[in-house]
Formats: C-alpha cells, sequence, structure tokens
C-alpha cells in the first residue's frame, strides 16, 4: 500500500529540527489551513522556542508529561519530545481526523510509537477529559490558527502544579489595538493604536491568561513572552491556591496613553483616570487589563542561554531573539520607535545604539527590545527624548 493510499491524500518526509516528519504534498506551496493536515513551515521557530523554553523551565527533570490539542502533523510534540530531553510520554490530539493518522505516522518515523498517543478528538473535550479523569500533564501547548482565547482555560485545567503552559495567537491585530473592537469581544479588553503595539500585543495575551487562571484559582506567571512576525507566544508557570491567584493577578493593570505627546503611565482602576493628558491636555487612551509584570523570568532566560543548544544552527533565529529579550528593560511596559521621535523632532532618526547610551549616560534607563530594533525602552519623558533626537541631528 502507498502512503497516499494510508493516509487519503499524497504526503512526503521533510526534516524540521532534529526529527524528520509526514507532511502533505503542497506545503510551502500553499496556504497551511487549507491542506488536509495543518502544518505551517513558518512556524518553525515558534517550536524552536517551545523547545528551548520546557528544556530551561524544567531543566534538570526527566520523566515528564505533555500534551498538545491541536497537534496537526504532532511536529510540535515529537521535537520537543526528542530535543528538549525532559519529556517521556505525550498526548498529541486534533479534531481533523486526518490528523492522529498522520501523528501516529510521525511517531513511528522518529521512534516514539510507545511514548506518543494520537488522537481524533475536539481540544476542548481532551483538555476537560485530562482534568476529570485527574491525568494533568506537565506542559500544555496551544497553538492555535488565530486565537487560543477558547482553549485556555480548560487548558489551564489541564496543567499540573508547578506545570507549564505555552499558548501562541496569530490575531495581532485584535491583541495590538489594531482592530480594537474584536479585542473587547474576543478578549475583554479594551485597547486602542499606539506606537508600540507589539507590547501591548504581548502584554494582553499574558493578561489574558493570567486572568483566566486566576478565575479558577490558579496563578499564572509569566516566564517567557516572545513576538515574532506573525505571532506572539507566552510561556506562562501555573501554581495552585486563591492566595496565590490573588498575588499574581496583582500584576494586571493599565496604561494610559496620550498619544498627541506619548506620554504613558501605569494605572490600577481606569475609573480614576482623568480624561486629559497632564502634560499637553490631548485625550487618553486607557489600554487594559493588561499584564504590567515581568515578561521574561531571568533565571529560566539564563539557562537557556546557557544551553549547549546556542551552538545549534537549528535554534540560530530563536537565540537571536532570546539574546534581544535578555537585554531589555523588564519594568518599563512601552517602547518609543526613533522614526517616530525623528518625526516629531523633524529630523532623521539618530543610531539607536547612540540614543540608548546617551539616555544611560544622563541617569534615565534604556535598553533595546526585541519587539521592535528600530526603537527603544526608557523612563525618560517623551519632551526630553525628541529634545535629544533633536540634537543627536544637530
Amino acid at each position: 500500500m502507498s502512503l497516499e493510499d494510508e493516509f487519503g491524500f499524497p504526503v512526503k518526509c521533510i526534516s524540521e529540527g532534529h526529527v524528520k516528519i509526514l507532511v502533505p504534498q503542497g506545503v510551502g506551496e500553499v496556504d497551511p489551513s487549507s491542506l488536509p493536515v495543518f502544518y505551517n513551515p513558518a512556524s518553525k521557530i515558534s517550536r524552536d522556542l517551545a523547545v528551548l523554553a520546557v528544556e530551561g523551565y524544567f531543566a534538570g527533570k526527566t520523566g515528564l508529561s505533555m500534551c498538545e490539542p491541536l497537534a496537526g502533523c504532532g511536529v510540535r510534540t515529537i521535537r520537543i519530545m526528542l530535543e528538549s530531553g525532559v519529556i517521556e510520554r505525550a498526548v498529541a490530539g486534533d479534531i481533523n481526523k486526518n490528523a492522529a493518522k498522520l501523528i501516529s505516522a510521525n511517531a513511528a518515523i522518529n521512534g516514539l510509537s510507545e511514548r506518543v498517543k494520537a488522537l481524533h478528538i475536539d481540544a476542548n473535550l481532551l483538555l476537560a477529559r485530562m482534568h476529570a479523569e485527574h491525568e494533568r500533564v506537565d506542559y500544555v501547548d496551544i497553538d492555535p490558527a488565530g486565537s487560543p482565547a477558547r482553549f485556555l482555560e480548560n487548558a489551564c485545567r489541564a496543567t499540573s502544579k508547578n506545570g507549564l503552559l505555552g499558548a501562541s495567537a496569530t490575531d495581532l491585530a485584535a491583541l495590538s489595538g489594531a482592530s480594537a473592537p474584536t479585542a473587547l469581544w474576543r478578549y475583554s479588553i479594551h485597547l486602542a493604536k499606539t506606537v508600540f503595539l507589539k507590547e501591548v500585543a504581548a502584554r494582553s495575551l499574558a493578561g489574558f491568561i493570567v486572568m483566566s487562571a486566576s478565575r479558577l484559582g490558579l496563578a499564572a506567571r509569566p516566564v517567557l513572552t516572545v513576538v515574532h512576525r506573525h505571532f506572539v507566544r507566552v510561556f506562562a508557570s501555573l501554581e495552585r491556591g486563591r492566595s496565590r491567584a490573588l498575588e499574581a493577578s496583582s500584576g494586571i493593570g493599565y496604561l494610559v496613553h496620550c498619544r498627541a505627546c506619548l506620554s504613558t503611565r501605569k494605572a490600577a482602576f481606569p475609573a480614576l483616570i482623568d480624561s486629559k493628558c497632564h502634560e499637553c491636555g490631548g485625550q487618553l487612551v486607557v489600554l487594559g487589563p493588561l499584564w504590567l509584570g515581568v515578561l521574561n523570568d531571568e533565571a529560566v532566560l539564563d539557562r537557556i542561554l546557557k544551553s549547549r543548544k546556542i551552538d545549534d544552527p537549528t535554534y540560530g533565529d530563536a537565540y537571536k531573539i532570546l539574546r534581544g529579550i535578555a537585554g531589555e528593560i523588564q519594568d518599563i511596559p512601552y517602547y518609543y520607535p526613533v522614526a517616530e521621535l525623528a518625526r516629531r523632532a523633524k529630523t532623521s532618526p539618530p543610531k539607536v545604539s547612540r540614543l540608548v547610551e546617551k539616555l544611560r549616560e544622563l541617569g534615565y534607563k534604556a535598553s533595546t527590545t526585541h519587539h521592535d530594533y528600530s526603537a527603544i525602552k526608557t523612563d525618560a519623558p517623551p519632551k526630553s527624548l525628541v529634545e535629544l533626537v533633536k540634537d543627536a541631528a544637530a
């Protein structure tokens, strides 16, 4: 019997990372959602990050379990198992009836037949069943095409104590504020367009995960957060207990932003926010609720950056992003595109590195950001930033 007869559609064998997998013919040529089983080669870097995050978070542990309820062809599960070295068994499910066959075949190709259970099942049903049957796992990975919102509560329920949840979103227009109505009905977050769109996207998803967990008496804390090209991905640790959930929720708040002068500040409650900017009298927009705490755990990031994988070309692009994150200021939840500052200064943009250096000389916090390498994070007032850009051009 040919492979096409076995699966009902033509397939081909490819390599990704350190595994070989069967994927539908047409991969890389047509929209992934139109394939008999979903596989998006452009998401390789997301899977690279998942391998590194799982290895870094669970460093020193073995024999752990994971669940991927939207597994497609199973490449993410298989790569995490073989490349992280910490996952012993996995459940990989998908509502697409073709997917379970392909997952089983790919597990067999990589010597994992006895360790991967492939299921044809709805994602939420799978996660709810794991919780109900007390079969929670150490790592749950949610990687939908679009929003993860409808899966997150069940994903939290299915994650073990001190486990890790990884969730991606590709609906960046909603999460960044570019499509405010969608953000409201999908995530219950009030957003508006700002100059720091990607930071808003990261903190929107992180905040939604924390609030989803909190409703269940669980404490979620972001340990690694990445925005790259078409996706935002948050990895969050999960602990049980109402007191911990309350403590974690204290990181939720609002950003008050003036689009006229770019001033931005944190606020605990929107009811206490004035409608006019104190700096320029401009109209304020309120963003939130968002996660305003730390997006990246220093210890987890340090372990990843010290991993032997740093010399493996498979993870080259992922490590470039992670090195950028390691240099970021963590407690400033916004950034300023230097091109926008230069537009307001009516001059050409100076070098970002020089601007960061000058700000530090003046006693301000300043760093670049992986969200936008042509932007800066700083606690300097926008008015001062515009003047600095003017001076740099003089």
